[in-house]
């Protein structure tokens, strides 16, 4: 494995910061690592082994679904309790069987330390909650927007830090047409912009498109699909197709899996066509780039995006199939660096679900498929 000696690099690479996310990332034992770190002089991250601490309680998480960072470098993550098994939870039955463990509530709050800070959501405190957590964003006013993408999961839900409900868009229950403004179809993403007050939202599993609400009220404001074409209100996918490479159609979205802004522009995951396409927020459409077409498997290759700070030409894409990270070129798509390594080990990944960044450019990635973490990933000094 290529090993950075450059002393001059480093002290340059610890004097940009900004720069910090254009990254290979290395696990803490790079030396027994699976596949092949590839970069063009970026620098070296590692994992960070005590990021986060030990939870409180006997508290145990299952499989992260979602990862944001708020304006205060404050790390919220959703889990999915539903995924522990009930003999990792026997402290938690009435009567106790067991000294260990208990589920902890679904959303958590970390500092910059690990230390967690507030935990609270699920069924006995929201009504209607999700059968299966999928996503989480703190905006800039500090509301935290969470969304599941379980079976009659059709809704978002806007919050406090403290875990007061705020608003609600949309349902549980029976789905509707997937046009219809008033549910969503088991969507999976969140990306809120503060100053226009729009949430936008990628719905997702079931229904094929970007939906636009108004972020104060609730109310209805746009929507449309791949190409910013008009939604067809009878293209949904049925249970057994979700995810499915044979329902895959280059004209249409399939899995709409994440949603973020760069700038001024929209970057939509279309998960199983292993694309992005880049829209204005208006809908118009811009463009697409590609990561690992034909690579994907049966899930796809584009599961989540990030910007990249101080880099508005540059966006991280995530990789859960090959669980691959890599920064992305947002005009040509050229790869400029990236990291895989598939593995249950720190510094590996399995099924890596969502992808964030902190100011300092740390990397924070949520895992699933019973991987049931969060890593944090930090540059070489």
């Amino acid at each position: 494995m290529r090993r950075w000696t450059s002393a001059r690099h480093r002290l340059a690479c610890a004097r940009r910061l900004a720069a910090a996310c254009l990254a290979m990332i290395l696990p803490a034992s790079a030396i027994h690592a699976q596949g092949s770190p590839t970069t063009s002089g970026s620098p070296v991250y590692r994992v960070d082994q005590s990021w986060p601490q030990r939870l409180p309680n006997n508290w145990l998480v299952g499989d992260v679904g979602g990862v944001s960072v708020d304006r205060h470098d404050h790390i919220w993550v959703v889990h999915r309790p539903g995924t522990l098994l009930p003999a990792d939870v026997q402290a938690g039955l009435t009567p106790p069987t067991a000294k260990c463990c208990v589920a902890a509530p679904p959303v958590l709050e970390f500092d910059t330390s690990g230390k967690l800070l507030r935990s609270w959501g699920g069924p006995k405190q929201v009504t209607d909650w999700f059968a299966s957590e999928h996503s989480i964003f703190a905006d800039a006013d500090d509301n935290i927007w969470v969304l599941g993408a379980g079976a009659k999961d059709g809704q978002l839900l806007k919050f406090t830090p403290d875990g007061k409900l705020l608003l609600r868009i949309g349902r549980r229950g029976d789905f509707v047409a997937g046009d219809d403004p008033t549910m969503l179809g088991l969507p999976t993403d969140i990306y809120v912009d503060t100053k226009k007050r729009e949430v936008f939202v990628s719905d997702g599993y079931r229904n094929k498109r970007v939906i636009v609400f108004d972020a104060d009220t609730g109310a209805f404001k746009r929507q449309w699909t791949a190409y910013g074409k008009p939604v067809d209100p009878t293209y949904v996918s049925p249970p057994n197709q979700i995810g499915s490479r044979g329902s895959d159609n280059p004209q249409r979205f399939t899995t709409v899996h994440c949603v973020t802004m760069i700038g001024d522009e929209l970057y939509v995951c279309d998960r199983n066509n292993e694309r992005i396409q880049v829209f204005k927020p208006d809908g118009t459409y811009l463009r697409e780039i590609s990561f690992n077409r034909g690579l994907g498997g049966m899930s796809g290759s584009t599961w989540d995006a990030a910007p990249v700070p101080g880099h508005p030409d540059k966006i991280l894409v995530l990789d859960g199939t090959n669980s691959e990270v890599a920064i992305l070129d947002t005009h040509s798509g050229a790869v400029s660096a990236s990291y895989q390594s598939t593995g249950r080990y720190a510094g590996q990944m399995h099924w890596p679900h969502q992808i964030a960044v902190d100011q300092e450019g740390r990397l924070y990635i949520s895992e699933v498929g019973n991987a049931s973490r969060i890593q944090r990933f930090e540059p070489v000094k």
